[in-house]
């Protein structure tokens, strides 16, 4: 069942996929006039039939029972920091929401009720405090004003709070919370100090804003309220493949809720399928499909699945033959490019048409999760994850986007053989301690190094996205990378190139025009190129601005970073030492050498 709809006053807009990717339960978005926090997952509204989007090998991935696009009806969400001050020079009142007036939409704001310090302006608008208190587990809390300037007291004496701007540097060295009642003054210079705060609320606003979780044990941090810190979105994303990319898939997901029901009563036959057809319950299902193909479809469901990417790799090497529109996957080998650059490739293939599934799990405060590719499935994601909402809520919020790329897939053999060789365990040996004391250092969590296949992989796919934006006109962010690597009985190297959209009809063809071999062997001749040398040289060629804790070698945003969204590792485990020969760095190169 759907929760009710609250009818709450529109404030604000986002798109589906901000939703998922910033602003799910738990993140506080900043409107022009106020802050809100996104409510938890019990309280939106959906459509059981019209907003649920098929992927069943995400949905068994993730244990959930559904996947739905955030409604269009919108998404709740609870005014929060819930303390505001008012600007006006002469009053500069710090309190509850519940001391200002509420002025509801078209204008969507909160006005100061004390005109007498206004200098004769009426209901001058508020605007939220900046502070808050978060703590790794997810917690979420308003800065606690009253305890802070009455030294822990508690509420103190209770009056009114002022916070002033001394307006000498536009720091928050010059913010000064004032008591008006007791005279108290306290600065704010020292509130992001270790132990400035402690013991954590366990409050959790997007829940309501009076629930708390008890026994936190963490000491909360105090965090500005349009920090980067204060929300990292943990995405699982799938690919459509066969059988789950078959149109007749996705015309049965409306009616899934009704062929469990079906399914629940005694089990689905071809004849209780006619007869709920027939009942109006199917729609215009068994128009278009027979009985016996819908039976075959719903039934076609995936075991528990631990990880996603080994069946997409495989589906890529032996791709089926070509289906007819509206096919979610369409993928055509076109021959590896005669060119010496190339002579360790095995597989380039054309993905025309694709379909990516972007689910959210749930999401971290102050630390973000590690989420290397496969790496971070369930059993083994060992971090604080915050919950979207109550247990009962078995569903997860997504999108789903179409578009194209490129694949391609590296000689098995002539990688294990690199894998081998000294200076390649050299650098995996200080890349696996540099992680391990990454980890150590920022939390208790602990996972693997990926290993050198995965640096090369990675560095590979970034060479080639900034190449590619240059030859087919797409701009950085547009491209993404799914990186496909895994050693032991059943590898992996791999890589996939993609751009896709929430449009219906995907993108428009540029980027798998550069997958035909006289122009892909041109984009790997040049990508490898420019890999050579870079502007930063010779500091980056020699690995000094590797940054993320020495979690790279030779990388650096004049060469190979990316934006984030293109990157699925946040800029981690590059180096383009291990494409080719740089200033510097010998002996580890793939690609090219003497």
């Amino acid at each position: 069942m759907s929760a009710p709809h609250v009818d709450r006053p529109r404030v604000g807009k986002l798109r589906p996929t901000q939703v998922i990717s910033q602003h799910g339960p738990g993140a506080i978005v900043d409107l022009p006039r106020l802050s809100a926090v996104i409510a938890g997952l019990d309280t939106w509204p959906r459509n059981e039939t019209r907003d649920r989007i098929a992927e069943p090998r995400l949905e068994a991935f993730l244990r959930v029972g559904g996947l739905f696009r955030p409604s269009s009806g919108g998404v709740p969400s609870y005014v929060f920091p819930q303390w505001l001050v008012c600007p006006h020079r002469r009053c500069r009142l710090l309190a509850p929401v519940g001391s200002f007036e509420w002025v509801g939409p078209p204008v969507g704001e909160f006005h100061c009720r004390r005109d007498e310090r206004h200098d004769g302006r009426r209901r001058v608008a508020a605007f939220p405090a900046r502070f808050m208190i978060a703590c790794p587990s997810g917690h979420l809390d308003d800065f606690p004003w009253h305890s802070w300037i009455h030294e822990g007291g508690g509420g103190g004496c209770g009056s009114s709070l002022q916070l002033r701007d001394l307006g000498r540097s536009g720091s928050v060295n010059d913010l000064v919370v004032h008591c008006e009642e007791c005279g108290s003054r306290k600065g704010m210079a020292s509130v992001f100090e270790q132990g400035a705060l402690e013991g954590c609320t366990g409050r959790r606003p997007w829940f309501g804003l009076t629930d708390y979780e008890a026994g936190c044990a963490k000491d909360p941090k105090v965090i500005l309220r349009g920090a980067s810190n204060a929300y990292f979105a943990v995405i699982a994303s799938a690919l459509s493949i066969p059988p789950y990319s078959e149109p007749i898939q996705s015309s049965i997901e409306p009616f899934r809720e009704r062929l469990l029901s079906l399914d629940s009563a005694g089990g689905i036959t071809v004849d209780k399928l006619t007869q709920a057809s027939e009942l109006g319950m199917l729609g215009d299902l068994l128009d278009w499909y027979a009985a016996s193909d819908v039976l075959v479809a719903y039934q076609t469901k995936p075991a528990t699945i631990e990880r996603l990417r080994p069946a997409e790799y495989q589906v890529f090497l032996d791709p089926p033959e070509p289906a007819l529109p509206p096919h979610e996957f369409e993928v055509r080998h076109v021959g590896v490019p005669q060119v010496s650059e190339a002579d360790r490739i095995i597989t380039v293939a054309e993905a025309t048409r694709l379909r990516e599934v972007r689910a959210l799990r749930g999401f971290t405060r102050i630390e973000s999760g590690f989420d290397i590719g496969e790496l971070a499935d369930v059993a083994e994601l060992q971090i604080d994850m915050a919950p979207l909402g109550p247990e009962q809520e078995r569903w997860r919020p997504a999108v789903a986007l179409r578009g194209e790329g490129i694949f391609l897939a590296l000689d098995e053999s002539a990688l294990k053989a690199w894998e081998q060789e000294s200076e390649t365990v050299r650098q995996a040996a200080r890349l696996s301690a540099s992680f391990d004391d990454y980890q150590t250092n920022r939390s208790s969590e602990r996972q693997p190094f990926p290993g050198m296949r995965y640096v090369l992989l990675h560095s590979l796919a970034h060479a080639l996205i900034r190449r590619l934006c240059l030859d087919a006109g797409y701009s950085s962010s547009a491209l993404r990378e799914r990186i496909y690597s895994a050693e032991g009985p059943e590898p992996m190297a791999g890589l996939l190139i993609y751009t896709a959209s929430s449009d219906s009809e995907g993108s428009l063809g540029g980027l798998v025009d550069q997958a035909v071999p006289g122009r892909f062997g041109n984009v790997l001749r040049d990508a490898l190129e420019d890999a050579e040398l870079c502007a930063q040289d010779p500091l980056c060629g020699a690995g000094e601005l590797s940054g993320h804790a020495g979690l790279n070698g030779a990388a650096c945003h004049a060469c190979l970073l990316l934006a984030e969204t293109s990157c699925e590792a946040s800029n981690r485990f590059l180096d383009r030492a291990v494409l080719v020969e740089t200033l510097g760095q010998f002996g580890r190169w793939f690609f090219r050498g003497p």
